[in-house]
């Protein structure tokens, strides 16, 4: 009976174990600077963590993503995104109420938590200037923007994600990214250092705004980093 009990106790465990590895949250972000911000809360909350990419163009990404965790899980998409009017302030998070995606079409977030909840549009191409956020939110009724929160909502429906929406706000229209930031990113979600450097030798007009961006994404990051351990803390409840 002993060895017979010891072997029951061994399977229990081993399936425990396979059943809770089934059930981790899954995190992503768009760049290694975002996941590189939740990290820690990831780890202390038995949640996995991946990089997806910036851009629509991370829609292959989230398919090889959703092929190996396919099925009801908890998935939240989170990392920075920009302003569209003065109902999200820069340094703070919002939870997307609502995703209205680079085609036109809404999405309703299967997960929903206590941070304040808002509108997100999703842009194919960086939102810069007055003009041109005022056009968005006229045209989708969001107040921030970012650009994969359309096709992360897209891929998690059709894959059964339980999924989320939690972004930092970093800049706004009156604290605008500069228009060369894209050639700054790599679409892996890496940064591209040398373009960077590049540009800050030929511009040296774009020091002061590079500095407020790392500083405005740093207070983003550490709200997005509150708010997702108190989701991912929901979630194991």
């Amino acid at each position: 009976m002993g060895p017979r009990k010891s072997q029951h106790s061994a399977a229990t465990a081993r399936a425990q174990l396979g059943y809770r590895a089934c059930m981790q949250p899954i995190v992503l972000c768009p760049t290694q600077y975002e996941a590189s911000r939740v990290r820690r809360v990831t780890l202390a909350n038995g949640a996995i963590l991946k990089v997806i990419g910036v851009g629509c163009g991370c829609e292959k990404t989230l398919r090889e993503v959703a092929r190996a965790y396919a099925g009801e899980r908890s998935v939240i998409l989170t990392g920075i995104a920009g302003a569209l009017g003065s109902h999200a302030t820069i340094g703070a998070a919002f939870t997307a109420e609502r995703v209205i995606d680079e085609r036109g079409d809404t999405h309703l977030p299967y997960l929903l938590t206590h941070t304040t909840r808002i509108a997100l549009a999703c842009s194919r191409d960086v939102v810069i200037g007055s003009a041109a956020c005022a056009a968005l939110t006229q045209r989708t009724g969001a107040a921030m923007v970012d650009m994969e929160s359309g096709p992360f909502a897209r891929v998690a429906q059709e894959v059964g994600w339980h999924w989320h929406v939690l972004r930092g706000i970093s800049d706004n229209a009156a604290h605008e990214l500069p228009e060369e930031v894209m050639r700054w990113l790599r679409l892996d979600g890496g940064t591209n250092y040398g373009n960077l450097a590049v540009d800050l030798l030929r511009k040296p007009r774009l020091w002061p705004q590079v500095y407020a961006m790392v500083r405005h994404a740093n207070a983003a990051m550490r709200s997005v980093s509150t708010a997702l351990h108190e989701t991912l803390e929901r979630i194991a409840t």
